[in-house]
């Protein structure tokens, strides 16, 4: 069943803000150097994002304030950027290719866009009741900056949103799908968690009758649906979107999976187990021609988590198999346990890695395509 949200409520956004994304740009940076294959272990706790052309990674340290660093994936140079506040609460959660940083920011949070101009400034949410401190979120913003798209806050439900910063910026809500659950007192929760670089397909989760997180999509008009061709008691949610919209990638229950307008979803299931490993795998990258699609199988907790490439060729193998098979080296006692970005080409990937101590780094592999075997 699917609900359609009773209006779209607009929120206008100062002017600064669009002021700010315009001068944005003045601090884009050059597209990469000639590719170089390398492997590299950065200092910093949590890998968020890469722009699209895949030359600056989005990392954040987790420290009192949050501290957020753009790596230029090229030179190896790593730089402080700013802090998204408190950061038990607050994310810096994607990158825009000209250094737009969205994320949750500040307390009560606020779904906020951090530029390098204008440091973060805050998108008002369209509710006027939130959760206790919980107001709003943004999830994932454009290549260009111009749309950013999360969930906000009312009477401690949730509705998904897409802000549209063209001019001052508007704030409209996506259509309300799925069911919610029994017992609830306000409809199905529903999140924008990802938007493909041309803002034309979104994706994220809704609440049914049978689970807290189904995977589902909306379009750039705001309608939206439940994906289907899967169990329906499974979890799940898309984690990912192709440049171009057409290609959707995520979770569904204890698989990865991938979904087509034409082809509808595909199970790709996980990686072969270990022993005493548990937890299902998840697609958290795709490239723009939904060639290459990264991610984890396994979960922290509950296994051995490895970070995981797949083709249409290979199936689903450890990104570390192919790196080393590429003839670099991963030193020894370090496993590649997630990913959570890729340039669009699929020559840059940015994860996350376990040391032989246990502590936790992030890791740039930038490699030609034709080492995955296209």
């Amino acid at each position: 069943m699917r609900y359609r949200s009773t209006g779209r409520l607009p929120v206008l956004v100062s002017l600064c803000l669009a002021a700010a994304l315009a001068a944005c740009g003045e601090d884009s940076v050059a597209p990469p150097a000639k590719l170089e294959p390398s492997f590299k272990l950065v200092n910093v706790f949590q890998p968020v994002d890469l722009t699209p052309d895949g030359s600056i990674a989005l990392m954040q340290q987790y420290n009192q304030n949050g501290d957020f660093y753009f790596y230029h994936t090229d030179t190896g140079d790593l730089e402080f950027k700013g802090s998204v506040g408190d950061a038990s609460r607050d994310e810096a959660l994607a990158i825009s290719a000209d250094g737009a940083v969205a994320g949750i920011h500040g307390v009560p949070t606020q779904a906020g866009i951090w530029t390098p101009r204008g440091g973060w400034t805050d998108l008002p949410s369209v509710f006027t009741n939130g959760c206790g401190d919980e107001v709003a979120s943004a999830w994932d913003i454009t290549a260009n900056g111009r749309t950013v798209v999360g969930m906000a806050w009312n009477d401690c439900g949730v509705q998904a949103f897409k802000w549209d910063g063209t001019g001052s910026g508007v704030m409209t809500l996506l259509e309300r799908v799925g069911e919610g659950f029994p017992g609830s007192t306000h409809g199905p929760d529903n999140r924008a968690s990802a938007v493909s670089d041309d803002g034309s397909l979104i994706g994220g989760w809704a609440g049914t009758a049978q689970v807290g997180r189904a995977p589902a999509i909306w379009h750039a008009d705001g309608s939206g649906a439940l994906l289907t061709g899967l169990p329906a008691d499974y979890e799940g949610e898309v984690m990912a979107i192709s440049a171009d919209g057409q290609i959707a990638a995520g979770y569904w229950g204890e698989n990865a999976f991938y979904w087509t307008q034409a082809g509808g979803t595909v199970n790709i299931g996980r990686l072969p187990p270990e022993e005493g490993d548990f937890g299902g795998a998840t697609a958290n990258a795709i490239t723009a021609d939904g060639k290459l699609i990264f991610g984890v199988s396994g979960q922290p907790f509950f296994g051995k988590p490895k970070a995981f490439v797949w083709t249409q060729a290979a199936g689903m193998r450890p990104l570390a198999d192919v790196i080393t098979a590429a003839g670099l080296i991963i030193p020894e006692g370090v496993t590649l346990t997630n990913v959570l970005a890729s340039s669009n080409d699929g020559t840059v990937v940015l994860g996350q890695a376990t040391m032989a101590d246990f502590s936790i780094q992030c890791f740039v592999v930038r490699l030609p395509v034709s080492a995955y075997g296209l």
